[in-house]
């Protein structure tokens, strides 16, 4: 069976939560957006809690994520980060892969993802991972036996599990608070 629809399988029969949806299955992200081969697996956190439509894959509504990989990216269009990203061998993921009702579900779920963040690595085998944000480092460390960084406010690099593994700001906290670290994000991501 292709990856991507094994990943997509994998996510959809996932019963260990009670999610609003599952955004990278409704918006494609495994079929669509998946490269031919992975090069980084980029970890964000979760899709933004409660119910609505916005989510990094979802080209027909306004994302804060999307928003922020675009200033780390230099480009210009919604759909260009995508095809951006695919074009180099880069996929984004999540922590936490389902929609949460509420932000006070992000733990639970994170923990109850980290088998299925385990597949990704094993069936992807990319040459990096970068893990942006907190729930993304503790998910990461986890898997990989590593001490995650007390704080994540700037960009640490090791090696775990055959695997460069680096530790960033999460975008939208790039975008607001740190955009010195965009240019080092950018080169994590694509070079």
């Amino acid at each position: 069976m292709d990856l991507s629809l094994r990943l997509r399988e994998l996510v959809a029969s996932c019963e260990a939560c009670s999610p609003v949806d599952k955004p990278l299955i409704k918006f494609e992200a495994y079929t669509r957006w998946l490269p031919k081969q992975v090069k980084v697996l980029a970890i964000g956190e979760s899709p933004p809690p409660g119910f609505k439509e916005s989510v990094f894959y979802n080209l027909e509504v306004y994302d804060r994520f999307r928003r922020a990989m675009k200033l780390v990216l230099g480009v210009k269009g919604d759909e260009e980060v995508l095809v951006f990203l695919k074009s180099r061998g880069v996929f984004i993921t999540g922590a936490v892969k389902c929609r949460p009702r509420s932000r006070a579900e992000l733990g639970s779920m994170r923990r109850s993802c980290v088998p299925m963040l385990r597949a990704e690595l094993e069936l992807l085998k990319p040459k990096r991972v970068v893990a942006m944000g907190r729930a993304a480092a503790s998910s990461i460390s986890e898997l990989l036996g590593v001490e995650p960084p007390l704080r994540v406010e700037d960009v640490k690099v090791v090696e775990a599990g055959g695997l460069e593994v680096a530790f960033t700001p999460h975008p939208n906290y790039i975008f607001r608070f740190r955009r010195d670290l965009a240019p080092k994000l950018r080169e994590l991501l694509v070079s």
